[in-house]
């Protein structure tokens, strides 16, 4: 690595550098942003793993797109719109913040569209014969519906995400 030119390493490696060039005054304070965003599934553990090995000397913020870093990473959570924190706490003390319950089902094709248009969906999975949906409601949506313990995601749903009845059921 030493003798290659920086734009010809990978995402991975162009990372590190980064890193390695922010550590060079041993700062206090670490702020990364979408630090692993476009990283190969190895790549991202790996750096998770940095990132909280770093962690343990110094203050590191993170402002990621891929919202399960987070889980894996963070001590602490602060949850920010238009400028201003609207939550912070542990994982468990986000989780803990919904009024709603999250869902588990497996439902036809046929009805996708419409438990979409009254739900907010954090997740689908196609499979035969049906579609696995992942909701958020404060009822049982379906009569299959199991609850299920929320994760950082579905709570960035419900407090960031789309509204009941927007289109998310189409690419």
């Amino acid at each position: 690595m030493a003798n290659k030119k920086l734009k010809k390493l990978s995402g991975g490696m162009k990372r590190r550098a980064g890193i390695a060039q922010a550590m060079l005054n041993n700062p206090q304070i670490l702020i990364l942003d979408e630090p692993t965003a476009g990283l190969d599934p190895n790549e991202r553990i790996r750096f998770r793993n940095l990132i909280s090995e770093l962690s343990e000397e110094r203050l590191v913020l993170l402002s990621p797109h891929i919202v399960s870093d987070i889980e894996y990473i963070a001590n602490k959570i602060l949850m920010m719109k238009d400028g201003a924190i609207v939550n912070e706490g542990t994982l468990d003390e986000i989780i803990g913040t919904m009024s709603e319950k999250v869902w588990n089902c497996f439902v036809p094709q046929q009805s996708v569209s419409s438990i979409t248009k009254k739900y907010k969906v954090s997740n689908m999975k196609s499979k035969n014969y049906g579609v696995d949906l992942r909701i958020i409601s404060p009822e049982k949506p379906y009569e299959t519906a199991v609850c299920v313990r929320p994760s950082l995601e579905d709570v960035f749903l419900y407090y960031f995400g789309e509204k009941v009845g927007d289109d998310n059921d189409t690419l």
